[in-house]
């Protein structure tokens, strides 16, 4: 029996940060990597506790759940999950450099 894929969605935010990395960039290998681990329904980013939350993710896309995943040494990819065990939609929210997630997440940056 064929393994089930599952579908994963980017954000416009994340496809205008695409646009910008060459196609020999690390960030853009490493994010087709984790885009096929998707696939198969393997989350292996972390779950963001609930408290910093940033609005943006909670008003704009009404999510229920948030993860980070690293991508290379400087990007973290800011993700949700949505649907049932059978039916999982992978929804990419934001693509963003170590800083900018700190910044909006409010920890210190340095």
């Amino acid at each position: 029996m064929a393994r089930k894929k599952f579908r994963v969605f980017a954000s416009p935010d994340v496809l205008d940060v695409l646009k910008t990395l060459s196609n020999k960039d690390p960030t853009k290998d490493r994010l087709d990597q984790v885009i096929d681990e998707m696939k198969q329904d393997r989350n292996l980013g972390d779950y963001i506790k609930k408290k910093p939350w940033p609005d943006k993710y909670t008003k704009t896309d009404e999510v229920t759940n948030l993860y980070r995943q690293e991508i290379g040494g400087n990007h973290r990819l800011i993700y949700t999950i949505r649907g049932r065990k059978e039916d999982k939609v992978y929804q990419l929210l934001d693509l963003l450099t170590h800083k900018e997630y700190d910044r909006l997440f409010g920890y210190s940056t340095t």
